[in-house]
């Protein structure tokens, strides 16, 4: 698991010591991640230069297997459906 979070290291790296996450955390602090994966968004209704909250598993391939991306900031998938999808690559 890693999450890429859109933001400034400093920032992250705060917030993940704060926390104590036992997974990486990258700083994508010039939106290519985000910008490759189709969640950024440069200007809507909410803010300037934000990424959709979004979800992808990816299996040892590194092919995509499950995806979701919120339609607003405060959406997230099921973690029923997360799940199913990760017992099914076991």
């Amino acid at each position: 698991m890693v999450v890429v979070l859109a933001q400034k290291r400093e920032p992250v790296r705060e917030y993940v010591e704060e926390h104590g996450f036992p997974f990486p955390f990258l700083a994508d602090t010039r939106r290519e991640v985000v910008k490759a994966y189709g969640v950024y968004v440069r200007v809507n209704f909410e803010s300037v230069h934000i990424a959709r909250p979004a979800t992808f598993i990816l299996d040892a391939e590194g092919v995509i297997k499950y995806c979701f991306i919120a339609s607003i900031q405060t959406e997230y998938p099921e973690d029923s459906d997360l799940f199913d999808v990760l017992d099914a690559l076991q």
